[in-house]
């Protein structure tokens, strides 16, 4: 198991994590969740040990990381942009990982290049950044580690490749291994993610699974007739995504609220799909619509 203890980080006199703690098991494919500046990137630098915690402790089967370099052949690393690749072809970058990482996928790197129209022979830098990010996640992907760290690994990738690339994910995961992914793509979490992670003001404010997140939270569309008051509406357990007129689109984390509502026959009441993005934008302090 990789454990995340407390962990605390200043970068230029500005701390960017506070305490930040979770936990990810093997099989799990973990998402990374906070807006920008809540110190999504730090953290994953921090569990490689890119960076070195101020306080705190990244620990792989009880291994502090810091402490035994040689359990960092476990973990790897891939950033939204491989500028440190930028001057190499692609099969040499395959090659070098493959002396880094015990359990390289050589077949895999190479047939996956291939799927996606890419040559050994091509250079880094000459790729878009679509097709740059293919590339660094199918490399990340091929190192095999037990546990494997992408940081927006869908940004400015095409929706056909979008769709190879999760899958590649998906296909990547094994009982023996993990993913943690940092994304703002919170519609591609619903289809993959087993636990979610909220970062905010740089710390762990939140973390589910997603069924325990399906079974606490409702989505609900409410109509007021007749005069009834959306004043029940006006609790902490309640989040307005959008108000047109009388009907509301809420979230709610209260089940007696919800009964109580349900009873109420001046109300008009549909529970609808809930989504990670709907309750990002509760969590993380996003404002709903109201005409």
């Amino acid at each position: 198991m990789l454990r995340i203890e407390t962990i605390e980080k200043r970068i230029d006199n500005r701390q960017v994590l506070s305490g930040v703690s979770f936990e990810v098991e093997p099989g799990q494919i973990v998402g990374l969740l906070g807006r920008n500046g809540t110190g999504k990137t730090t953290m994953l630098r921090t569990i490689v040990g890119i960076y070195n915690p101020d306080s705190g402790k990244v620990t792989l089967d009880g291994i502090d990381v810091h402490a035994k370099p040689e359990v960092k052949r476990d973990l790897v690393f891939i950033p939204d942009a491989p500028t440190a690749l930028e001057g190499y072809k692609l099969g040499e970058c395959g090659r070098m990982f493959a002396r880094i990482y015990p359990n390289f996928d050589m077949d895999f790197f190479q047939d996956t290049l291939k799927q996606f129209g890419l040559a050994e022979g091509q250079k880094v830098r000459k790729l878009s950044k679509g097709m740059k990010m293919l590339f660094s996640t199918t490399l990340g992907l091929a190192t095999r580690a037990r546990y494997i760290l992408l940081d927006e690994p869908t940004n400015g990738v095409d929706v056909i490749a979008k769709k190879q690339l999760l899958a590649l994910i998906m296909e990547a995961l094994t009982p023996e291994s993990s993913i943690v992914i940092s994304t703002h793509m919170l519609h591609e979490l619903d289809r993959i993610a087993d636990k979610i992670v909220l970062l905010r003001d740089g710390k762990t404010d939140e973390q589910w699974t997603l069924e325990q997140l399906q079974q606490q939270v409702r989505k609900l569309q409410i109509v007021f007739t007749n005069g009834a008051s959306a004043q029940l509406l006006d609790q902490p357990c309640v989040h307005v995504l959008q108000q047109i007129g009388p009907v509301h689109t809420v979230l709610m984390e209260s089940e007696e609220l919800y009964s109580l509502l349900s009873d109420n026959n001046k109300l008009l009441i549909d529970e609808l799909p809930l989504t990670l993005e709907d309750w990002f934008m509760w969590k993380s302090g996003g404002d709903g619509d109201a005409a």
